[in-house]
């Protein structure tokens, strides 16, 4: 086991930020934009092939659980993994002759945002900003690091990249550069959805709807509503938006699309999507083990 000072884990954004390591990638995409892809790049997806599925949506949380979630990291699962990173380029770091710092805390986790407001407790609760969970880290949160000398700072670069991800793959949703066939559902999902006729219709009726009640989108494609910029009047609007949402056929409808059209799609790459439940299941399972090495206490876990 390492010295006591790698008993910690860190900040959400910290980790590419230096050495700290992220604790909780935000589970809500950024808000919808208009999709760039035309309708005739898409898959041809029939949606009835995934009839039934639901979109799970926590009216306390504001997290959103769709068929695909089993196969990327929830906000603690990524907690974990990255902790158990962050501790094997410490151990890399201290191989080096410098003793790491203390460094700890959990992370936050964004509302899923994609189709606007979709619970009411939580526009009356923030208006139309996302809800923000609390996501718990493996170690209590530490004293801030100090200054760090140029000779440490050049070390911790040359072991992050030395360590890399230390074969613990990144399962995130909307990584750059991820060609995975993951990422492959859920992008043709989000472009399908956003051409699926129901949806237009959705959005159709909603837009009516929202410009009767004298209220305007603040750009075009977004899901987002001008207000005067108080909370009392934010508070007003994402009601009022809630409820053209429930008047159109229901503010959850467009994440049951959304969901439909990944189960379509599973149905055709079930064995490889067990092999990657089980990669993700391997991986964490890692993790805890590392964490475990390094004094962490399976209660954390």
């Amino acid at each position: 086991m390492r010295s006591p000072a790698l008993r910690s884990t860190v900040k959400v954004a910290a980790f590419l930020a230096g050495i700290a390591m992220a604790g909780a990638a935000c589970s809500a995409p950024p808000v919808s934009s208009p999709i760039e892809s035309m309708a005739t790049s898409l898959p041809a997806i029939d949606r009835s092939a995934g009839a039934g599925a639901k979109a799970s949506l926590n009216e306390a949380s504001g997290e959103v659980l769709l068929p695909m979630s089993a196969y990327w990291y929830s906000d603690r699962e990524n907690v974990i993994v990255n902790s158990a990173v962050a501790f094997l380029i410490y151990d890399c770091v201290e191989d080096a002759g410098f003793t790491v710092a203390p460094w700890g805390g959990g992370g936050k986790a964004l509302q899923d945002y994609r189709f606007g407001q979709w619970s009411r407790p939580l526009a009356a609760r923030n208006g139309a900003m996302p809800e923000i969970r609390e996501v718990p880290g493996v170690l209590d949160e530490q004293p801030a690091r100090p200054p760090l000398s140029a000779r440490h700072q050049a070390e911790e670069v040359k072991c992050t990249n030395s360590v890399g991800r230390a074969g613990l793959p990144e399962l995130l949703e909307g990584l750059a550069g991820d060609t995975s066939l993951p990422h492959q559902i859920t992008s043709n999902a989000v472009a399908l959805t956003e051409h699926d006729s129901d949806y237009v219709a959705f959005r159709k009726s909603w837009e009516d709807c929202v410009a009767g009640k004298g209220l305007k989108v603040a750009e075009e494609g977004s899901w987002n509503l001008s207000s005067s910029g108080s909370k009392k009047d934010e508070i007003r609007v994402a009601l009022l938006d809630f409820d053209c949402k429930e008047a159109s056929g229901g503010a959850r409808k467009p994440y049951d699309i959304l969901a439909e059209y990944q189960a379509a799609q599973m149905k055709d790459h079930q064995a490889e999507l067990n092999a990657l439940a089980d990669e993700k299941t391997a991986a964490v399972e890692r993790a805890k083990q590392i964490l475990r090495d390094h004094g962490v206490a399976d209660a954390r876990l």
